[in-house]
């Protein structure tokens, strides 16, 4: 490495803004050199080439154009440095930034060559304009995309992100004025445009990752067979009493109603259950496959792998807890004139 590049790379490191825009500048000195090469004949209107208006006209629109470059290489730099230290705020303000650059080179072009109304320079910018616009349109979407996610703080990098649409769940690894690069949980990466989070339905289940909700939603269904279901006789209550009040317990009450109230209590008594902002044990629609019972919880561990041992061991428990009130799953009966497939 030699001590040019030692130098950008202790500015680009150096975590000051001043000396990183400098380091980004330095990385760029070729658009530099442009640019004072098309400004410095401006300085010396006493050239004899300089007497040609037309040329004048170029050498503003050149310096111009490499000036609006150098920012937005300079952006583009800093937003890398930006997204790997998660400083949402530079991240935001470089990308405008951008935006900005591109619109003032718009302007200062049609400026620069006196476009007026009935000008030909003015039905040429009009022309290109709308060529522009017509094959930047995405990149339009997106940059209004990225200004209404960003200013309402609902992407975030690091956040955990669903995209249904695009088959994308996973970690927000970086966020530019076109498009979002996410880390799917299975190790693959995505790169989906910024507009579509703003068109189409995604999901930003950070808050819930890092503890701030009530906990994440376990939402489970379990089919009961309706032909376990009976009333309970006087022997069985003496046995029910070690799981239920004996307020709940009487003679001819059906096992699937005292079962439900098992299952409410005993997840309400759970440490690792919240009772907001609901729990719910309710029996749903009667179908030909049996009575669906769901449980409509929040566990407190919102840790991945810890949710998944939490709820899974919940889900132990209601299966195993049936056989205690006579209660059995319900099991799809084989049809015995279908002969199985042989491959």
């Amino acid at each position: 490495m030699g001590l040019f590049d030692e130098v950008i790379r202790k500015n680009m490191s150096s975590g000051r803004l001043g000396r990183m825009i400098l380091g980004a500048v330095l990385r760029r000195w070729w658009m530099v050199v442009l640019l004072a090469a098309s400004l410095i004949p401006l300085a010396f209107p006493g050239i004899t080439l300089m007497t040609n208006g037309l040329l004048q006209q170029l050498l503003w629109l050149a310096g111009l154009t490499f000036f609006i470059l150098l920012v937005i290489s300079v952006c583009r730099s800093l937003s890398n440095i930006f997204n790997l230290t998660r400083n949402e705020n530079g991240i935001t303000w470089c990308q405008i930034l951008i935006l900005t650059a591109i619109g003032v080179w718009i302007i200062g072009a049609i400026l620069i060559f006196n476009a007026q109304a009935g000008n030909v320079s003015t039905i040429v910018f009009g022309i290109a304009g709308s060529i522009l616009a017509w094959i930047f349109q995405d990149k339009i979407k997106g940059a209004a995309a990225f200004i209404h996610l960003r200013l309402n703080h609902l992407l975030n990098i690091g956040d955990w992100i669903r995209v249904p649409k695009y088959n994308v769940d996973g970690e927000v690894t970086r966020v530019t004025l076109t498009t979002v690069t996410v880390y799917n949980w299975d190790t693959t990466t995505s790169t989906i445009p910024i507009s579509t989070l703003q068109a189409d339905h995604f999901i930003n289940l950070q808050k819930m990752s890092d503890g701030k909700t009530y906990g994440r939603r376990m939402l489970r269904t379990f089919r009961l067979n309706t032909g376990s279901f009976r009333p309970v006789t006087a022997a069985e209550i003496d046995r029910l009493k070690q799981y239920l009040p004996e307020s709940d317990l009487q003679v001819g009450v059906l096992n699937a109603h005292l079962y439900r109230l098992y299952i409410y209590h005993w997840l309400m008594a759970h440490p690792h259950i919240s009772q907001r902002p609901r729990l719910i044990v309710s029996w749903q629609d009667q179908t030909e496959n049996g009575l669906t019972l769901q449980i409509d919880a929040f566990i407190i561990d919102s840790d991945w792998s810890t949710f998944e041992w939490q709820q899974s061991q919940i889900i132990e428990h209601i299966i195993e807890s049936m056989a205690w009130f006579g209660l059995r799953l319900y099991l799809r009966q084989a049809d015995p004139d279908k002969k199985e497939e042989v491959r």
